[in-house]
């Protein structure tokens, strides 16, 4: 199944959510409602020595009023408190992992482990081009655990318990974020979160009833009792909501643990890594028991089962190894884990030493070249198959995640200071966008002087030369990087930040590719109504087909400076997205004015309809033979917008189907 097959079940999946807790919660207030219902009967002197159901059914026919108006309290409850705990939830992944406890991991952090966690998370991110994620670590936690949480992928989080991190090797971690990047990258997050707000609405009912007990003990005898009979219902009819919500949760969880643990492989290559970090659990009873209070809620997103249940919400250990190798036989399990655990970490340890020592090697000051060595992206003459490439949106490859190391590491070391603090952050992204013409640059100083103040005027110069030694392969990678530190910012800072971004771009009079999409991802990261977008949309290609025809221009216009070629460019692609009836090619002097819209608007193309809509693009950068850097840079700007992350295009890197049919059946 390939990443928009996945998107078009994640929409089939959210519809049946949506029914499933519908149900659920009609099932609660109408049990609730009748009871509710029986207790006005009972008060209202009519039925004084007994209540029978046809007692309550006579009540509730001649009292309509009384039954509508409970049932709608009960559901106002319901639904206000799933709203509550959802409005808790809106800053993303970081907010479900500060509500366990967690610490953020900050890129100076002096643990060793911490940063190979970091650094294991930065690789995944440029691999398969996604803004990096918050890293959070649960350091109450001395279970093996994790979990990815947030609306999007602009917003999320990885949380990785000390247990994990203290146990695991570099391979069995990799595997593990691998797990966790793929419920990224196939919207299983924004299901979770919403899951985890509806759950919250259907166990509130248990609490009211906790609380009546607590309160009837000051009540008098005679209502106290009276009190203390409703808050015993009220409990179970809590535990009624809880048992549905766990049902629910286990339907939801089981398919996607599946998947993931296959994305993962593919991701990495290396079965072993992901099978060791299982047989670690397995080899310890409880070893991924998770005891923060609120660990209930964030059941169906654990890497492994946090707790026991009556409803698994994960495939057994014997499943998920067999998986990942076809001879394992069951009974061997408890012979398997015990060796896992009981194996020397000495590797591990000198394999530790070295990243470390690699990391104090570039926290010196650089005398050569800061991008010696790094990998140079395709700039010309690059053979791609456009179908194979739209097949590499939300899956990564071995070979992505090896460039993606090899980028880390020609990331400069002053970048690496720069991505944490909101405020640096900041500086760096800006320094991104001032121009080397003296003239310019001037104007562009001044105006970030009037929105920030002197002082940011100062940081950002610091940061110049830094900048302009950055190689252009690295400055799209580097600004990903920059994302965690500038969602700090207030919403206010925020505003400022895109309104200054929007002004330096246009300070020269025009805007190119580099600075349309940094300006496009930043915007992306930063709107706070980010949460509210979703990859499922509803449009079809012919009722987008004026976008598409905007987009599909600019493309050919951007990649091709002959007008002739520039038309064959947009007619070869397009005719394979709409092959009936399209608009004709036009030229648009404004054409960042007139593509900014029109991404938007296609934001809401349905799964397939974006598969067909990024082989026709490719299908058209491709026309000259060549892809520069440029349009690799506005390609993978479009599918982020699209929600649909693509990793940095290589030569010929292969999509292993034998190997996710394995694993995803």
């Amino acid at each position: 199944m390939d990443f928009y097959a996945r998107q078009a079940a994640a929409r089939t999946q959210s519809r049946w959510l949506v029914l499933a807790l519908a149900a659920s919660i009609a099932v609660v207030v109408a049990v609730l409602t009748w009871m509710m219902t029986a207790v006005s009967a009972f008060r209202s002197g009519d039925y004084l020595l007994h209540i029978r159901r046809s007692s309550v059914a006579e009540f509730a026919a001649t009292h309509p009023q009384v039954v509508i108006s409970w049932a709608l309290l009960w559901t106002a409850i319901i639904l206000l408190a799933s709203l509550s705990k959802s409005l808790m939830l809106r800053g993303g992944g970081g907010d479900v992992a500060r509500s366990l406890g967690g610490t953020r991991v900050e890129r100076d952090t002096r643990d060793p482990r911490l940063r190979r966690l970091r650094n294991v998370v930065e690789e995944m991110s440029i691999a398969s081009g996604v803004p990096m994620p918050e890293v959070w670590v649960l350091e109450h936690e001395s279970g093996i655990n994790a979990f990815a949480a947030g609306h999007n992928p602009a917003n999320a989080a990885i949380a990785v318990t000390r247990g994990a991190v203290a146990t695991l090797r570099r391979d069995e971690l990799q595997g593990v974020i691998g797990h966790e990047f793929s419920h990224i990258l196939n919207g299983d997050m924004r299901l979770n979160i919403r899951l985890m707000g509806a759950l919250f609405g259907l166990m509130m009912i248990g609490g009211i009833g906790k609380t009546i007990i607590r309160m009837s003990g000051a009540s008098d005898s005679r209502r106290g009792s009276a009190f203390l009979i409703l808050a015993v219902a009220l409990v179970v009819l809590g535990y009624l909501g809880l048992t549905l919500g766990r049902i629910i949760q286990a339907a939801v969880s089981r398919d996607r643990e599946r998947l993931a643990d296959a994305s993962s492989v593919q991701f990495t290559r290396n079965p072993n890594g992901l099978k060791g970090a299982l047989l670690a659990i397995a080899g310890v009873p409880g070893s991924s028991t998770i005891v923060a209070a609120d660990r209930e809620d964030i059941a169906h997103m654990l890497f492994a089962s946090g707790m026991q249940r009556w409803f698994a919400t994960h495939p057994s250990f014997e499943e998920r190894v067999r998986a990942l190798d076809p001879s394992f036989v069951a009974g061997r399990l408890p012979q398997l884990a015990e060796k896992r655990v009981q194996s020397s970490n000495q590797d591990d340890e000198d394999d530790l030493l070295a990243e470390s020592n690699q990391i104090e090697m570039l926290t010196k000051p650089a005398t050569a070249s800061l991008t010696a060595g790094a990998p140079r992206a395709a700039t010309a003459a690059l053979p791609i198959d456009p179908v194979g490439i739209a097949l590499q949106v939300g899956r990564p490859q071995t070979a992505h995640l090896d460039q993606a190391r090899q980028h880390r590491l020609a990331l400069p070391v002053e970048l690496r200071q720069f991505t944490d603090s909101s405020g640096q952050a900041r500086c760096w992204l800006l320094a991104q966008l001032i121009s080397r013409d003296a003239t310019v640059r001037g104007r562009q100083l001044d105006m970030l002087s009037e929105a920030l103040g002197q002082s940011e005027r100062a940081a950002v110069e610091l940061v110049l030369p830094v900048a302009a030694r950055l190689d252009n392969f690295l400055r799209l990678p580097a600004v990903l990087q920059l994302f965690p530190g500038l969602r700090r910012l207030a919403r206010a800072e925020r505003e400022t930040l895109l309104g200054l971004i929007e002004r330096l771009i246009l300070a020269d009079g025009r805007i190119d590719l580099f600075e349309f999409c940094l300006g496009k991802l930043v915007n992306l990261s930063l709107r706070d109504e980010l949460g509210a977008r979703t990859a499922q949309g509803s449009d079809n290609l012919q009722s987008a087909a004026g976008d598409i025809a905007v987009l599909f221009a600019v493309i050919a216009q951007q990649g091709n400076s002959d007008a002739v070629e520039a038309r064959r460019a947009y007619e070869a692609g397009i005719s394979r997205v709409l092959p009936m009836e399209r608009a004709a090619y036009t030229v648009n002097s404004n054409w960042a004015a007139a593509l900014a819209p029109a991404l938007t608007r296609l934001q809401n193309l349905q799964p397939f309809a974006k598969r067909a809509l990024i082989e026709g693009l490719v299908v058209t950068i491709a026309h000259d033979g060549q892809l520069t850097l440029p349009e690799a840079e506005l390609l993978r700007t479009v599918c982020a917008t699209l929600q649909c992350p693509l990793p940095p295009i290589l030569p010929a890197v292969p999509i292993d189907e034998a190997l996710e049919f394995t694993l995803g059946e």
